[in-house]
């Protein structure tokens, strides 16, 4: 038995849990603010999300490793807010899995096109994951910052 996937949608204790995931998975990726849950869903809309869209994956050595947060509200795609891998999981596939599983997901929606956006300075490898399925630069923005 492998890599396991569930759905977040009417189950609050799932969408807790993929709370938890982003906040881990994410902790250390540029801009990243910590907030508690209920802020959390404020941030993210999470009350008019459509959590069937959300997913956690989870393998049975190390119990729940990724998180894939996506979003159908966009006119013209479907869109991948958050997709986020635990560091002990990290090189397994994890992330790879997650992403099909939202193409597959948006495209049996009649979606032709998944966008999403990356810091590609970042050292998880997240956008040569990208890459690697298919997904290429649209536009780039370059952010500077001086700490004081």
């Amino acid at each position: 038995v492998g890599l396991t996937l569930r759905p977040c949608d009417g189950d609050e204790a799932e969408r807790r849990r993929a709370h938890a995931l982003i906040e881990e998975t994410f902790a250390e990726h540029f801009g990243h603010v910590d907030r508690p849950y209920e802020p959390w869903l404020d941030h993210i809309d999470g009350r008019g999300l459509d959590w069937s869209l959300v997913w956690i994956a989870s393998l049975p050595e190390l119990g729940d490793v990724g998180v894939l947060l996506t979003r159908d509200d966009r006119t013209s795609m479907g869109w991948v807010s958050h997709l986020g891998v635990r560091r002990e999981a990290r090189g397994r596939g994890v992330g790879g899995f997650l992403l099909r599983h939202g193409f597959a997901a948006h495209a049996a929606r009649g979606r032709s096109t998944v966008g999403l956006g990356v810091d590609v300075a970042n050292e998880t490898g997240a956008l040569a994951l990208y890459e690697a399925h298919g997904m290429g630069v649209h536009y780039a923005v370059v952010t500077w910052e001086l700490a004081l």
